[in-house]
């Protein structure tokens, strides 16, 4: 039955809006540091409610890690499945699978990439979480494969290449500061454009460079 003619979310709805954003806040401060370093306290304080307010949520810190790696992963596989169903090039279908992976992973909207936290999951959560990415990097393997056949790609090792292109795009996650001097959107389009040209069977001249804001476009010579 619908309550206040729709005006007020339902209950599942507001449960999981709540849900999601003690998860992006929970993997922001995982990211930024570390498991270890990253009290439920301060997660519950920044997000202004009660420790004990988490636990309608999560039944612990291990189980809010795990369900940050889930999280991020979901996002994962939903850019690279919409890539897959695309028409292009192997590079094409490869290179918007990163872009939009790492749009979603830069805004304010999601989960952030916890890179250096994998070995503070709990041996059961760790299983589940290792067979996931591992199948997110068979089917990015997988374009390149497809881009290498095609022509699009350079020969390569597919696990090397990416293996690279991970290392390129994970710890983005790192550094990246939102409100900073480039937006999610922008880091995402350059760094997929250092990709592109690494793996590309015929790498464009340039690569486009992303000045500061404020300052001119840098004059390139061809």
């Amino acid at each position: 039955m619908r309550t206040w003619n729709g005006a007020v979310p339902a209950a599942h709805a507001q449960f999981e809006a709540k849900r999601q954003a003690l998860l992006r806040e929970a993997a922001s401060c995982f990211t930024r540091k570390g498991y270890h370093g990253t009290s439920l306290t301060e997660i519950a304080e920044t997000l202004g409610v009660s420790k004990a307010a988490l636990y309608t949520y999560v039944k612990s810190k291990d189980e809010l890690l795990y369900f940050c790696h889930q999280a991020a992963l979901d996002v994962a596989f939903d850019a690279i499945t919409r890539a897959q169903s695309l028409q292009g090039s192997g590079l094409q279908k490869l290179c918007t699978g990163l872009e939009n992976y790492l749009r979603a992973m830069l805004s304010d909207q999601t989960s952030y990439v916890l890179i250096l936290e994998e070995h503070a999951l709990l041996p059961e959560h760790a299983r589940v979480i290792v067979e996931r990415r591992d199948q997110f990097e068979a089917a990015l393997r997988g374009l390149v494969v497809d881009g290498m056949a095609d022509g699009s790609m350079v020969p390569c090792n597919p696990k090397l290449a990416i293996f690279a292109t991970l290392g390129i795009v994970n710890w983005v996650m790192k550094w990246y500061t939102a409100g900073g001097p480039w937006t999610g959107d922008q880091i995402a389009t350059e760094m997929v454009r250092y990709v592109e040209r690494m793996l590309s069977g015929q790498p464009a001249p340039l690569l486009g460079i992303l000045p500061m804001p404020g300052e001119p476009q840098p004059a390139v010579s061809a």
